[in-house]
This record gives structure tokens, C-alpha cells and sequence, in this order.
């Protein structure tokens, strides 16, 4: 995940320790849907393959003005937004790269001062960067990394019924075989040359495919092109839980979910987010596509999600909010306590185990009993309720930004899904009653006919606004990285 360099980001308050104890006094305050790959591991608990992996660098870049100007030279690139191409799912070509991200935080204003004195002149200060990126000995990133930047929420007043149209939307595509001239010289020093013009685009779309690059094929080009694009590596939301691997610790670089247990699983759209940490913007790169097939990257672009949803369902689950469960312990044992003492123990094992939990997994966790309705003695680990659209912090564009189509429990069962019972997640109304399957499927054809599906090569990147797109990958089978 990243910050980009060419945003303007704008002031916000930092998430609250405590959201429970202060919701009430933060305007606006939405949860984004819980980061991939969750895990509760005290006490039995597994928050995980609700959320899903995805291999990535979390990054910071050096925020500047966004600019709108009509008069902006365009990238000297393709055509524009193109959908790639499916492909064959039994070839090797057929079958999506798995990735990593990069997230960023906004720089100090000194540093942007700096940096955005440089991008002003005639572009040579930045090939320069660019070239000593490529060559010069790069910093052991292990164990520097700053923390992932706290969540952006502006969600309350949003005209649901008088949604602005979008003019462009996800993934368009820059091909290293159709720039020509445009790429003479190193890769690194194109990405440093036309890195304004390239987070313009990526404002504008939400999401830029990389294709036909040759220098991204290893994490040390990858963090070459974050580095040149000023995208700075920050930690995953949840490092604290350490579900993800950090599989380049020096180059801040984490895997995705590439486990053969989870292979068939299929990971829903979602964003790298949670109701307290977000970043800003996310990198998947593929250096090794799934050996016998699948795996393709899904993405979908969050503002043409809430344009497809049927607008009663969009008003209904926007005025009630939504709450995360992300995971199930059943305490049955409890049953046999004797009537008086009952509820004594279940405050205990309650108290206990978020106790546990609350210190791996920063996300404003609600441990509560029976909310499924399956079972009152099955603890659930449940985020802060939140609404299911916000408002982009960058462009003001209304976005659908909730994990729905990951962590509802009506769509997992109805889909491959490979997480024990501990693990599995679902989605409340903000009051804890149930969406009715109705408008889950309502939701879910809005978020299906919204996908675009990526077969990647090595080498390819996504780059991708993570506060409007969000993402996901199909099953495979063999190995991927």
C-alpha cells in the first residue's frame, strides 16, 4: 500500500484507541471492510481467512497537489482504460500473478516542500533520483518500516440517490511494448519522469495495470519502481497479528495468500483496510503465476459498485451501517455451568479473550455472544459499526468501500471457501440484526458485474487507489508467487 506522491492528502484525525468509547463524537467515522488474511490466535481463535492475503509493500510517497488542469499532457501510453484479456485458465499463461502491495503514508511537509521544488523543474532532478535508485545499495528496510496510516473517514451526508457520475474507472493500462520513444532508457527512470502524469491517471481510473515490464520481475525491481514513483513502504494494518509474511524483509515486501491450503479458497473483493488503519494506495506484483492454472486478480472499482447497487438496498445499508464479524469461538463447555455461575463465566472467557486479542489485532474489536443466531454460546470478534460508502479523501468521489463481498457468510457458503469455522467471518446491520440474503444478492450482483479479471505475467503491477478499488483472487491450483 502507498500514499501517492501526487496527492494532495487532506487533514484527518487520527483513529481513536478506544472507537467504542468515542463514537459517538467522531463525525463520520465509517469502517472500511477488515483487512485481508485476520487471524485470532489466543484462546483458540483464528480472525483469518476471512480476510484474505495478498503479497505487498506498504509505502509513502510525497504528497503533492492533485491537479485536474485540462491542459495536463496525457501519458504517453496506450489508448486508454482497457479490460485485459481472461485467457486460458489451464496454461500457464492463463493463471493470475499473485502480488505485492505497497502502502504509503503522507511525508513530513518539509520533505514534500523538498520534493515538490525538484518535480517542478525540468524533470532532470527526478531521472537522476531514479537512475541512483536503480544502482546505488539499498537500505536494509527490516524492522524501519512506520506504521500503516490511520483510516480516512468522511461518510456522513453522502446523497446516496444523486450519485455523481463516473467518468473513467478501472484498470487502465500502460504497456511497456506500445510506449515507444516514451521508454528510452531504464525503466526505473520512465516511472521517476512520468510519475505525476501517472498518479493523475491513477486518481482519475482508480487503477493502473503495468504490462510487458521487464525490471519488476524480482522485489528488488519492484521496490525500484515504488521507490522511483516516491511511494515509501509502510507495515501491513494488522503486522501486529503477523499473519502476513514478510517474504523480502530488507525490501519491505509481503506475500500473498499463496498457502496450498487456501488455494481453493476464493477471496472476495476488499479493500487493504481496516476501521482504523488504511492505506493509501496498494502494488501487486506477480513474479510467478499458479503453476496448473487460476488465480486470477479480480479487481473492482468501488465508485461504479454503488452506481450498479439497487438503490434501495444502497439507501437501506448505508442509513443502517454495517459490523465485521471476523471470527467464531464456540464455547459450548459453558452449557454445563450451573445456572448461577453461567453468566459469570461467560464475562470472564468475554473479558479473557479480548483481552488476548485486542493487542494483535488493532482493529476496535467487540467480543459478543450468539449475534449469528446459531449458537449463545459462540463468541464473536465484531468491528465498530461503520458505513459501507465513503467519501474519497483525495477526490470527493462517493465510494463503496466494505468487504461484504469477501466476509458475508451467505456468500462463502454459497462459494469455494476453505476457512475452518473459527476463521469464518460475516456482515450485520450496524444494530447486529441480519441482511436479508435479498439484499446480500443484491449487493453481490452489483460487486460481480463491476469485476475486471487480470490474467497476470511476470513482471505485471497493479498499482491501485485503495480507497476506491477494491480487489480479490479466484482459485488456483500448483504454486504461485
Amino acid at each position: 500500500h502507498f500514499c501517492p506522491g501526487s496527492g494532495a492528502f487532506l487533514p484527518h484525525r487520527p483513529s481513536p484507541r478506544s472507537p467504542f468509547k468515542d463514537s459517538m463524537a467522531m463525525e463520520g467515522a465509517r469502517n472500511a471492510p477488515t483487512k485481508q488474511g485476520l487471524m485470532l490466535t489466543a484462546a483458540g481463535a483464528v480472525l483469518a481467512a476471512s480476510a484474505t492475503r495478498s503479497a505487498f509493500v506498504q509505502l509513502s510517497p510525497q504528497p503533492k497537489a492533485l491537479s485536474h488542469s485540462a491542459q495536463e499532457p496525457r501519458l504517453a501510453v496506450n489508448e486508454g482504460p482497457q479490460t485485459p484479456s481472461a485467457g486460458s485458465r489451464s496454461e500457464r499463461s492463463g493463471v493470475l500473478a499473485c502480488a505485492l502491495g505497497a502502502s504509503a503514508v503522507a511525508a513530513a511537509a518539509a520533505r514534500r516542500s523538498a520534493r515538490g521544488s525538484r518535480s517542478r523543474g525540468n524533470g532532470l532532478a527526478m531521472r537522476s533520483t531514479a537512475t541512483a535508485t536503480a544502482t546505488k545499495v539499498k537500505e536494509d528496510l527490516s524492522g524501519k518500516l512506520p506504521d500503516c496510516p490511520s483510516t480516512i473517514w468522511k461518510a456522513d451526508g453522502i446523497d446516496v440517490e444523486n450519485l455523481p457520475k463516473v467518468p473513467a474507472t478501472a484498470p487502465y493500462v500502460i504497456d511497456a511494448k506500445k510506449l515507444g520513444e516514451a521508454l528510452k532508457g531504464a525503466e526505473p527512470e520512465y516511472f521517476a519522469a512520468e510519475r505525476k502524469k501517472i498518479m493523475d491517471t491513477l486518481h482519475e481510473h482508480g487503477a493502473i495495470l503495468f504490462k510487458n515490464f521487464e525490471s519488476t520481475k524480482n522485489a528488488e525491481g519492484f521496490r525500484n519502481f515504488f521507490e522511483a514513483m516516491e511511494l515509501n513502504p509502510c507495515l501491513d494494518p494488522i503486522h501486529t497479528s503477523g499473519l502476513r509474511d514478510m517474504v523480502e524483509k530488507k525490501d519491505g515486501v509481503y506475500e500473498a495468500v499463496n498457502k496450498p491450503s487456501l488455494s481453493q479458497h476464493f477471496v472476495g473483493l476488499h479493500n487493504e483496510s481496516t476501521f482504523v488503519k488504511t492505506a493509501m494506495y496498494g502494488a501487486f506484483v506477480c513474479f510467478q503465476p499458479a503453476s496448473e492454472g487460476g488465480g486470477e486478480f479480480i479487481i473492482a472499482d468501488g465508485a461504479e459498485i454503488i452506481q450498479r447497487m439497487d438503490p434501495d438496498v444502497l439507501k437501506r445499508i448505508y442509513e443502517k451501517k454495517v459490523r465485521i464479524s471476523v471470527s467464531n469461538l464456540d464455547l459450548n463447555f459453558i452449557d454445563a455451568v450451573p445456572g448461577d455461575a453461567k453468566k459469570s463465566v461467560m464475562d470472564f472467557f468475554q473479558d479473557l479473550i479480548l483481552k488476548a486479542v485486542a493487542p494483535k489485532f488493532d482493529m476496535d474489536l467487540q467480543m459478543i455472544y450468539g449475534s449469528d443466531g446459531s449458537n449463545p454460546y459462540r463468541l464473536q470478534a465484531i468491528e465498530h459499526a461503520q458505513s459501507p460508502i465513503n467519501t474519497h479523501p483525495l477526490t470527493g468521489q462517493p465510494v463503496w468501500f466494505c468487504n461484504i463481498h469477501n466476509h458475508s457468510r451467505y456468500l462463502r457458503d454459497r462459494r469455494p471457501c476453505a476457512i475452518p469455522e473459527v476463521g469464518m467471518t460475516d456482515v450485520y446491520y450496524g444494530d447486529l440484526t441480519k441482511i436479508p440474503p435479498e439484499d446480500v444478492e443484491k449487493i453481490n450482483k452489483a460487486c460481480e458485474e463491476s469485476i475486471k479479471t487480470i490474467m497476470m505475467e511476470p513482471g505485471d503491477v497493479i498499482l491501485l487507489d485503495n480507497y476506491r478499488v477494491l480487489h480479490g483472487r479466484r482459485t488456483f491450483k500448483g504454486k504461485r508467487n
